[in-house]
């Protein structure tokens, strides 16, 4: 997205012209709803699938069996 010079500076200048007090507020009765649900609880959440094992370790078929075996550097 591009945007030009002018249009920022004419929406900087729009912005800095309009007053402070323009945050949206909450409804009026929010605050005091909120106080008598007796606020955020936790949803009782439970485990639906069963947690998986972690599968064993096992080595790559080919792998050298020191460090370094199987790389080639040629000049």
């Amino acid at each position: 997205m591009q945007i030009s010079a002018q249009t920022l500076l004419a929406s900087q200048q729009t912005f800095a012209s309009q007053p402070a007090a323009v945050q949206p507020r909450p409804a009026p009765g929010f605050s005091a709803a909120l106080e008598k649900a007796g606020g955020f609880e936790p949803l009782p959440l439970k485990q639906a699938a069963p947690v998986p094992e972690p599968a064993p370790a096992q080595p790559m078929p080919g792998t050298p069996a020191r460090l370094g075996a199987m790389i080639d550097i040629r000049v």
